[in-house]
C-alpha cells in the first residue's frame, strides 16, 4: 500500500507548502503562529506517513486503510486549507487596496478568486488522495 516514493512526494509537498507558506507578506501579528503552524503540521504529515509505511502497513494490513485513509484526509485540510484561506485574504486585501474606480468591480474580482481557489483547493483534494491512497497496489 505505501511505496518508498511518497515518502518523497510526501517531503516535496511539504517544502513546497512551507516555501510558499514563508514567502507569504502576512502582518508581523500572524505571522509567526502562521509560520510555525505550517512547519508543525507538515511534520506531523511526514511523520504520519512514514509511521504507518513502517509500523502499521505490516502490523494492520486490512484495518489499516481506513486509518490512512482518514489520516491522509485530516492533515490534506491541516495543511492547504488554512494556506488557501490566507491566500484567499491576502488577495482580497490586494484587490480591496487597489486602484479601481468601481467599487463593485472589485466585489466581482474577489468573488471571482474566492471560487478559482475553492476549485483549486477540491480539486488539489482529489489530486493529493490519488497521489497517496488511489495510486497505492
Amino acid at each position: 500500500m505505501q511505496f518508498p516514493s511518497n515518502i518523497i512526494v510526501a517531503v516535496v509537498i511539504s517544502i513546497v507548502c512551507v516555501s510558499i507558506s514563508f514567502g507569504l507578506k502576512l502582518p508581523n501579528k500572524y505571522k509567526k503562529p502562521f509560520h510555525l503552524y505550517s512547519v508543525v503540521v507538515n511534520l506531523i504529515f511526514i511523520v504520519f506517513l512514514l509511521a504507518f509505511s513502517l509500523f502499521f502497513k505490516t502490523s494492520l494490513p486490512n484495518q489499516g486503510i481506513s486509518l490512512y485513509y482518514n489520516g491522509l484526509a485530516a492533515l490534506y485540510f491541516l495543511l492547504f486549507i488554512p494556506l488557501g484561506v490566507t491566500l484567499i485574504l491576502l488577495f482580497r486585501n490586494f484587490i480591496m487596496k487597489a486602484d479601481i474606480y468601481l467599487v463593485s468591480l472589485k466585489y466581482v474580482i474577489s468573488i471571482g478568486a474566492i471560487f478559482i481557489m475553492s476549485g483549486i483547493i477540491a480539486l488539489g483534494y482529489i489530486l493529493f488522495m490519488l497521489t497517496f491512497y488511489g495510486f497505492a497496489p
